[in-house]
């Protein structure tokens, strides 16, 4: 059985565990990373030498990275396209994603908002991330091709975009007016994996002041 190595909070985790849902693979998630620790272990640096969660095990082997384990998991389970082209015109935007939208939202604007004090927050760097958002989502949503970023079926881009969301969405920050991208969010927002795995409150993360 596959392994998931990551708590369930974690924006990182989420999309696997939505992804593996959505295709209806049994899998077994460990709480680890966060509050859980976990990640310091021999074990686990043997699995991943950075330290990171998600981890997905199987067979006596890891694959860390998210979107390498969504990649792994559409090209197994989720009909990935075989042809190297067609494969690419997917994957190109989960990579685009991952520089273009997680790092000014995670990295920067969620932790700005939830783990740093408002006394200590950067915000001419919450700023210059709100910028490059407004930017990358406009483009995002000039993509979307159907009720999904890809047409009739989620792809790969589904999952590592849509899995960020909830956040999105969630946090008090100066966002575009994108009707459309709004409604493909509430798309998303109907399905019971997509609410069970990445609409989870994270509140309980806010350090006091935040």
């Amino acid at each position: 059985m596959i392994k998931i190595h990551g708590r369930k909070t974690s924006a990182n985790v989420q999309p696997v565990i939505w992804c593996l849902d959505e295709l209806g693979v049994d899998y077994e998630r460990l709480d680890v990373g966060g509050p859980f620790g976990g990640t310091d272990t021999p074990e686990f640096l043997g699995m991943n030498p950075l330290g990171l969660v998600p981890v997905l095990e199987e067979g006596g082997q890891a694959i860390s990275e998210a979107v390498t384990i969504l990649r792994y998991l559409m090209r197994r389970f989720g009909g990935h396209p075989s042809d190297p082209m067609a494969a690419a015109q997917i994957e190109k935007w989960a990579d685009m994603s991952r520089q273009h939208i997680y790092v000014p939202l995670i990295p920067t604007i969620f932790i700005q908002k939830v783990r740093v004090t408002a006394e200590d927050r950067n915000e001419a760097a919450v700023a210059q991330a709100e910028a490059a958002l407004k930017q990358s989502m406009a483009i995002f949503e000039a993509n979307i091709k159907g009720p999904f970023f890809g047409g009739e079926e989620l792809n790969l881009v589904d999952y590592q975009v849509g899995g960020l969301l909830y956040r999105y969405y969630e946090l008090d920050f100066d966002r575009a007016d994108l009707p459309q991208l709004k409604a493909y969010y509430d798309r998303l927002c109907e399905r019971k994996a997509y609410q069970e795995n990445i609409m989870i409150d994270f509140s309980a993360m806010k350090v006091p002041g935040a």
